[in-house]
């Protein structure tokens, strides 16, 4: 995953599109200082606009946080896992099932 930090992966996505980050705050419906804010000081953003700020640069929330993209497939079979818990260990038989030699 590598050794950096969330909001080093949010300054760096940031710079990578080319994008300022009071553009993307304020494109993300935010104050004009949100992301400097969250990027250079200890401020934690609330998971709705962090996933705001994702959004509007086109980068995962997974990336954000763990350093690793999701596909929308896998987003939405764990949502599902948490919407329905009754469904994890089913779900989780049939997968040790397949990975077993």
């Amino acid at each position: 995953m590598g050794t950096q930090t969330w909001r080093q992966r949010l300054e760096q996505a940031v710079r990578e599109k080319g994008r300022t980050f009071r553009d993307v705050s304020l494109k993300a419906g935010l104050a004009h200082g949100y992301v400097h804010a969250v990027i250079s000081t200890d401020k934690d953003p609330t998971v709705e606009n962090l996933i705001a700020v994702c959004q509007e640069i086109g980068v995962s929330l997974s990336f954000i946080l763990y350093g690793f993209e999701m596909s929308p497939e896998t987003e939405e079979i764990l949502s599902l896992l948490e919407t329905q818990p009754q469904n994890r260990s089913a779900i989780l038989q049939l997968l040790q099932s397949r990975a077993a030699p």
